[in-house]
């Protein structure tokens, strides 16, 4: 849904308190996506059949296939799906597709040991989203990956920017994840009014601000109980918001899994 900026702002404080008051049942989790009208620019146009992929860090590898509903995709079965390194940006025609962002997970050392059995990375809010350590074949290494579901409408740019940010870590930790020169505009007044009014602290708000110049994508929880992704679009940003709910259970948007972080 589309909001005023002043709306926004009511409604991420209504959501925290909502989710932080209610009492009852097992925790359900409320989850929602958000296009926040703050001025933006993106360091590429992306325009008619375009597809820009980028990641958080850059150089990951880059796969496209078809959406099939019944499953998830597997480039090991086709080597045709690699297009490239990230960032990267490549044409295609009107449809469904899925993409596949893959790093090897030795990259991800200085977080987790080998062999990376217990490893979780944060769920950042990107569509259909999966992530899965596994070798493809006996020898391989492991690979960390992100499934984004998209789809690609006529005469309309699409972009992805995944971000890899180990469960649990600080802001200040996934810092050196990012490129160092700012990338993409964004209203930093704006912006920290919105973060300001999501209750993300003071001192935190400052390098979200950064992150999100640098990077086009930033993470942050206070808890389990409520967890903030921004990302930085051509017509704004979208905001992925989940709160924790405890009262009695109701139908979606409230999911028991916590949602798409």
């Amino acid at each position: 849904m589309t909001l005023s900026f002043r709306s926004i702002a009511v409604y991420l404080v209504g959501l925290l308190v909502w989710g932080a008051t209610l009492t009852g049942c097992e925790p359900l989790y409320h989850r929602s996506s958000v296009i926040l009208p703050i001025e933006t620019r993106m360091p590429v146009a992306v325009t008619g059949d375009d597809v820009w992929v980028t990641s958080i860090p850059e150089g990951a590898d880059v796969y496209l296939s078809s959406y099939d509903p019944e499953a998830l995709p597997s480039h090991a079965t086709d080597p045709q799906a690699y297009r490239g390194k990230t960032p990267l940006r490549f044409t295609v025609p009107p449809g469904q597709y899925w993409v596949e962002v893959a790093f090897d997970a030795d990259f991800f050392s200085s977080f987790f040991s080998p062999p990376y059995d217990d490893a979780q990375f944060e769920r950042d809010g990107a569509g259909s989203e999966a992530l899965l350590f596994k070798p493809f074949a006996p020898g391989e290494k492991r690979r960390v990956l992100r499934y984004y579901r998209f789809a690609k409408l006529p005469g309309q740019g699409q972009t992805v920017i995944a971000l890899f940010q180990p469960r649990g870590a600080a802001m200040e930790r996934v810092a050196p994840f990012y490129p160092q020169d700012k990338q993409y505009e964004v209203a930093p007044q704006q912006l920290q009014e919105l973060l300001q009014a999501a209750q993300v602290p003071a001192q935190v708000q400052e390098q979200f601000v950064q992150l999100m110049q640098r990077g086009g994508k930033a993470f942050w929880s206070k808890s389990e109980d409520y967890k903030i992704g921004l990302e930085v679009r051509e017509d704004g940003i979208i905001g992925h918001i989940i709160a924790r709910y405890t009262g009695p259970p109701r139908p979606d948007p409230l999911v028991p899994d916590g949602g798409g972080f």
